[in-house]
């Protein structure tokens, strides 16, 4: 799993809860007295979602996998339509025929035409049969395309129904799971509708990213069947706080307890629902989240290391200069937040002291790849030569900002018989159980 950072944001206002219902458990009895959210979402059959691919506009090749249109947007008349074996080069505004060896030759005349030099959309990229996928960069989506052009590049948003949507999020953010686990993989898919749900919104042209700035999404060739049934097994159902679907961030591995919003992100809100919950087993010295494989961690930097990640990152979350910040010669711990992570470290370096809160730890702590160092619940020792730090030992747990649902927790409890609900309420704690109105 890797580390994601999530925005809390307010999604769409909609209407309270109206009505209670039945909702069958996962273990198949019913469960009564169940909020039904009405208004201004609908069931996941039918509320549509708008997930951007691409936002700056780099090259990329359009088609489908099938006989394929392109309309004006809100048009039913096709500006023109094409084979499977024909696509569209945003980088270079032309069709083009490629063959099964993907060798691809430019098409001099397609009428009516489509120049996006001259028409900025927004297109419709639409495939003609129901049977068939739209394709971005080789990969299938559902749903359709729609392709625009701005002054930072062009735009490509995948338009899709919430049940497809997350057809393609679960698998990636849970991963392959046994069948003891089943549990935790119907939490994600709760997780990640009611995400979604949340961030629907009227303010841009989008709803969510496609990547670990929202939730990661791979289209159909991310589906599975396991994920599919969690999906289907849990239709409609989101988590709810005061009656409304909550922002439900999700991280790998909580290293033995989540944290609040404030510890980790520091210049946000604290949430009622979004709290520091232990993640140990009762009546053990373990926890749920044991087995993951960032369960425990260890970091280490030399002093051309640690110089080199400070004089490119440091810049980017202190007052500190762009270049030549000098030696680094100390660093501090500046306190502990309630969930035991360090709530800031302080730099001192030949050109001044800065002082990192929070995640921002994580984003100037890198390894020599450029990932981000696993989480903030760390401890930490250096060692210290001719007034330089020469070494610095990260001893930490976790993996994520650990706010909101632990997923490797989710499978520890899964394994230990605990149903999806119990899972979400534990990590979500004071929000219920309901179900969007279809």
């Amino acid at each position: 799993m890797r580390p994601r950072t999530r925005t809390l944001v307010a999604g769409v206002a909609v209407l309270g809860v109206a009505a209670c219902v039945s909702l069958s458990s996962p273990r198949g009895g019913p469960e009564t007295n169940v909020p039904v959210v009405r208004g201004g979402y609908k069931g996941g059959s039918a509320q549509v979602v708008r997930i951007g691919l691409a936002t700056s506009g780099s090259d990329s090749k359009i088609g489908a996998t099938g006989d394929w249109a392109i309309f004006q947007l809100n048009s039913d008349s096709p500006i023109t339509r094409l084979r499977a074996d024909q696509q569209f080069s945003l980088a270079t505004y032309i069709f083009q025929d490629c063959n099964l060896a993907g060798v691809c030759t430019d098409i001099q005349t397609v009428r009516p035409s489509v120049d996006l030099r001259t028409n900025k959309g927004p297109f419709v990229i639409r495939p003609i049969s129901g049977n068939d996928f739209v394709t971005w960069n080789g990969k299938r989506y559902r749903g359709d395309l729609l392709v625009a052009v701005g002054d930072s590049g062009t735009t490509v948003i995948n338009r899709l129904t919430m049940d497809s949507y997350l057809r393609g999020v679960v698998p990636l953010e849970i991963g392959n799971r046994t069948a003891a686990e089943f549990a935790a993989v119907q939490a994600q898919a709760v997780a990640a509708r009611t995400y979604a749900y949340k961030h629907l919104t009227s303010t841009r042209a989008f709803d969510m990213y496609a990547t670990v700035q929202d939730q990661v999404y791979g289209g159909v060739d991310a589906e599975k069947p396991q994920s599919d049934s969690a999906i289907a097994t849990t239709s409609d159902i989101v988590v709810l706080y005061n009656g409304q679907p909550i922002t439900t961030p999700y991280h790998s591995t909580c290293g033995g307890s989540t944290a609040a919003v404030t510890e980790v992100w520091y210049n946000q809100s604290d949430e009622p629902y979004l709290r520091p919950v232990s993640d140990r087993i009762p009546g053990s010295d373990h926890f749920y989240c044991d087995p993951s494989p960032r369960f425990s961690w260890t970091q280490n930097f030399d002093a051309a290391g640690l110089r080199a990640v400070m004089e490119k990152y440091l810049a980017s979350y202190t007052n500190a200069p762009k270049a030549n910040i000098g030696k680094i010669t100390d660093i501090s711990e500046q306190g502990r937040t309630p969930s035991g992570r360090v709530r800031a470290l302080t730099v001192q370096t030949e050109s001044g002291s800065y002082t990192l809160r929070g995640n921002d730890i994580r984003f100037v702590l890198r390894d020599p790849k450029g990932a981000i160092l696993n989480s903030t619940f760390f401890n930490f020792r250096q060692a210290k030569a001719d007034g330089e730090v020469s070494s610095l030992t990260i001893d930490g747990r976790g993996y994520g900002h650990g706010i909101g649902m632990c997923q490797w927790g989710a499978i520890g409890r899964a394994r230990a018989g605990q149903n999806f609900r119990t899972i979400l309420e534990t990590y979500y704690p004071g929000t219920t159980i309901g179900r969007i109105a279809g």
